[in-house]
């Protein structure tokens, strides 16, 4: 059977790559992902769920699901055309994919699916960092976190457990960790964005509160807090911290081994493992 190692929680930030050439190898941005890097590398995936929302390059208002997994063999990208990265082709793990989509339904989520999909910065930045091999085939779920109405936190953190359960039910010998990826406050585009910039974080202390409540596994008072309307005053597309509820439910009650703040950006690093508690 499949064994969930580990679940992480990254952002996706689309200049990180140019950051980072520019930057170096020391710079803050690259020292967080080195850190999360060093800690997957230790548990050993073989495949990697990610967990992430697209930005109008796989889906649009023509059709714009709520919950969708990608099946396919293979896919690539950056879609979106992300400024330093490469182009990579990735493999899919389409049996394990089907088995989630599978499962999913039955537990009664009405996801969408997809088999003519790119994948854009939200997939390929924490890839880029962290397996920038490309050899670890992927399992790829969106979440909307930007497109009103949002699904609620509750309902993404009972997806992030039904994941779970779906990986530990899959009848494959694997060892399976989980990227989640997105901001905590974050302003793209729109009013509350920083002088002479493309991108604000109108809400730095919603930040610190979310990360305050993850670090002391209040589960229950995030998920409390995290209305639609609350997520959008940090900024328009600050419901990107619907899929770290995802990845909280996966992870379950338990603090993170990592939780690295970068407020500046309206960002945080985390990771859990769960090898060491599992039976």
């Amino acid at each position: 059977m499949a064994e969930l190692v580990a679940v992480y929680a990254v952002p996706h930030t689309p200049s990180f790559v140019t950051d980072v050439q520019r930057d170096g190898e020391q710079c803050e941005t690259a020292r967080f992902f080195a850190e999360i890097r060093s800690h997957m590398e230790k548990v050993r995936p073989d495949v990697i769920v990610t967990t992430t929302n697209d930005h109008f390059n796989t889906f649009f208002f023509d059709n714009w699901p709520t919950f969708a997994i990608g099946l396919a063999d293979r896919t690539a990208g950056p879609s979106d055309q992300t400024p330093g990265m490469p182009w990579y082709d990735l493999t899919v793990d389409n049996a394990g994919a089907r088995h989630l989509l599978s499962f999913l339904v039955q537990e009664g989520f009405d996801f969408s699916s997809t088999v003519d999909f790119q994948v854009d910065h939200g997939t390929l930045v924490p890839l880029h960092f962290l397996t920038p091999d490309m050899t670890l085939p992927i399992v790829p779920v969106f979440i909307n976190c930007i497109v009103p109405p949002l699904p609620q936190a509750r309902r993404c953190y009972d997806l992030g457990r039904t994941i779970a359960a779906a990986i530990g039910g899959w009848e494959k010998n694997v060892r399976v960790a989980v990227i989640a990826s997105g901001s905590l406050s974050l302003e793209i585009g729109g009013p509350r964005v920083d002088i002479d910039k493309t991108f604000g974080v109108p809400d730095p202390a919603w930040a610190t509160w979310v990360l305050d409540r993850i670090r002391q596994c209040e589960h229950a008072d995030l998920i409390g807090r995290a209305s639609e309307a609350r997520m959008l005053e940090a900024g328009n597309v600050a419901g990107e911290l619907l899929n770290w509820v995802a990845a909280l439910g996966m992870a379950g009650p338990r603090k993170p081994e990592i939780l690295l703040d970068q407020p500046g950006l309206g960002n945080a690093f985390a990771a859990w493992n769960l090898e060491q508690v599992q039976p």
